[in-house]
């Protein structure tokens, strides 16, 4: 994580700026009515008191005079009329202009952050500093938006302060030092306490609980993992270390607001003291008929215009500061550069599938030291269909993940047709390549159809392709089944939406593979929840369908493998045996160990 409270005044103009640019972008027009509105309602106390001293002035001259003409009177008060007529636009516009900031800031910020972390990358997510950081950043976005409010604020206050400050110091000297005094006891108050507040919120240790207690509730929260939940009673377990962190980390922030509000109370206190002693000097002076009645109203609301706005600028800026502290926060999340670096040389949709050649890799994952490859090479053929099998834990998905890209080997390269991959465009690459992983998405809030098609979404959907690619993977007829067909929601927590079993999601999850149709095909065990009959088919159109296509099968059913032109078998993240399946029964080794116990397995069945 970055150093805390370690804000210079580059990063307030910095973080100024980007917010200013973020609200903009939101919305310009919401941008101008705020800062317009904000503005005039700090000055507008100070004008309507100021005309209603000079009609009071003015009926009391009238009065003392014994003059019926009242021209005077009426003009102040149609002036006052119309301060008041703008008074409610001016708030109605400040009302219409912070609903509707509200409404759509949630979405445009959200997505902003989720922007950022989807271009980070993978291996970048998994950084722990880094998870903790988007964590603040989701948690702070939404201060960004009021940063601006909060800069408009402190510029509309020391307007409203200065104005109110040249008159009380033209009757009260002693007042206007007392009050200034006494704002700066309290800016230090704020300051100290809002300080004590943020480091408590994003301590390391406060952090990782909070994303400790967000992991069980989304488990409270989602069916699937509730019913294990039930069924082995860690109801109360979960709920427990929930509780004890909150209750921890509320009694920590109870004790900060405590001696908070108790400070601000006896600060406030003295304020009181000051503005009547000021109140009592303006009387005084009314008294002596030193200053008219109207303008004893006025020094009075100048006293307490001066006293509240003093005290809003103050903290203000410390809401500010706050907001600044947070805003680097997030600023320093989206300043986070993805590890694994976009190449710049480009690569178009291959005609020709591509050669394969891994060169020596060591890798380990970022939270670990443990090597899962320490000088690994595999080199695969241009069009050839090869199976990578092993024990869990040997490397096979690992190494779908390094050739995707979504992690770089530490030592090594993975060269495509001759071309290091770290040097191709991310993009262009992706373009060519198809993968299915054991844990792939399923979109509930999607449509059958939509589910299919997602797996190439660049282009206009073709239905007739989607219905052929469901064929494929055997997910056609079940889908025909479903009252709305291919429109059928994937999940019955919608409206008509269905809950398909595990084998047919995992069916269209493979319709969707041959919907892409990439020149590299990468299957990471594809057909664990479906039967053997079924994938005995499906993997029979997956070798015909790729027919002229590079296509890595990674499965621990041997019975998937057996067609392809050449067997891997990674043991400790070592190649142990390599060949056809001919060579390696032949071989009498761990291949056709592990196979003859599948057979012994499927034929006791």
């Amino acid at each position: 994580m970055p150093k805390k409270n370690n804000i210079t005044f580059n990063d307030y103009l910095r973080i100024a700026k980007w917010s200013f640019k973020i609200n903009w972008d939101m919305s310009p027009l919401i941008t101008i009515i705020d800062f317009s509105t904000s503005l005039y309602r700090n000055l507008s106390g100070l004008i309507n008191t100021y005309i209603i001293a000079r009609v009071i002035d003015q009926i009391i001259a009238v009065v003392q005079s014994k003059q019926t003409d009242i021209r005077g009177v009426l003009v102040l008060v149609a002036i006052l009329g119309v301060f008041k007529l703008l008074d409610v636009v001016v708030n109605n516009l400040y009302s219409y202009a912070n609903r509707i900031r509200r409404k759509i800031s949630s979405p445009y910020l959200s997505r902003l952050v989720y922007r950022k972390g989807f271009s980070l990358g993978v291996q970048t997510n998994q950084l722990p500093t880094v998870s903790n950081m988007k964590r603040v950043a989701n948690e702070f976005i939404y201060d960004i938006g009021h940063l601006n409010r909060s800069v408009i604020t402190i510029i509309s206050s020391i307007i409203r302060v200065i104005l109110s400050a040249l008159i009380v110091f033209s009757f009260s000297l002693w007042i206007g030092i007392l009050i200034l005094l006494i704002s700066v006891i309290s800016y230090l108050q704020n300051k100290k306490y809002f300080r004590k507040d943020f480091e408590w919120q994003t301590s390391e240790k406060n952090l990782e609980g909070r994303r400790k207690t967000w992991r069980i509730t989304g488990v409270f929260s989602n069916p699937d993992s509730m019913s294990e939940v039930s069924l082995v009673g860690a109801f109360k377990f979960l709920d427990s270390k929930y509780m004890n962190f909150h209750k921890y980390y509320n009694e920590g922030y109870k004790k900060i607001i405590k001696a908070d509000t108790l400070t601000t109370f006896f600060v406030d206190l003295i304020n009181i003291v000051a503005v009547l002693g000021g109140s009592v000097q303006v009387f005084v002076m009314a008294i002596q008929e030193k200053i008219s009645i109207g303008n004893t109203t006025f020094y009075i609301s100048s006293i307490d215009n001066f006293y509240s706005g003093v005290k809003n600028m103050t903290a203000e800026l410390v809401y500010f500061t706050d907001a600044v502290m947070r805003g680097k926060e997030v600023l320093d999340f989206f300043d986070l550069e993805p590890v694994v670096k976009d190449g710049d040389a480009k690569l178009e949709r291959l005609i020709i599938p591509p050669a394969i050649e891994v060169k020596n890799i060591s890798f380990h994952y970022p939270n670990s030291k443990n090597k899962v490859f320490n000088n690994f090479s595999i080199s695969i053929h241009s069009g050839e269909k090869v199976a990578i099998v092993g024990e869990n834990g040997a490397g096979k998905s690992t190494l779908v993940k390094l050739l995707c890209r979504l992690y770089d080997p530490q030592q090594g390269k993975i060269l495509i047709n001759g071309v290091d991959l770290k040097e191709l465009s991310i993009n262009d690459w992706y373009k060519n390549v198809g993968v299915l992983f054991q844990d792939y998405n399923f979109y509930g809030s999607l449509s059958a159809e939509e589910n299919i098609y997602i797996g190439k979404p660049v282009k206009k959907i073709d239905r007739r392709k989607v219905t052929k690619s469901a064929r494929n993977a055997e997910a056609h007829d079940f889908i025909m089944k479903y009252r709305k067909k291919y429109k059928t929601i994937m999940s019955d927590d919608f409206k008509e939406g269905i809950r398909p079993s595990n084998g047919q999601r995992q069916k269209i999850a493979i319709a969707r593979f041959f919907y892409r149709d990439a020149p590299l095909a990468i299957f990471d065990e594809p057909t664990s929840a479906i039967d053997a009959n079924a994938e005995f088919r499906i993997f029979n159109r997956i070798y015909n369908f790729f027919n002229n296509k590079t296509v890595i099968i990674i499965s621990h059913r041997f019975s998937t493998v057996r067609k392809a032109d050449r067997i891997f078998v990674i043991k400790n993240g070592k190649i142990a045996e390599q060949g056809n399946h001919k060579e390696l029964m032949a071989r009498n080794g761990i291949y056709a160990d592990n196979f003859n116990k599948q057979a012994q397995g499927y034929n006791s069945d």
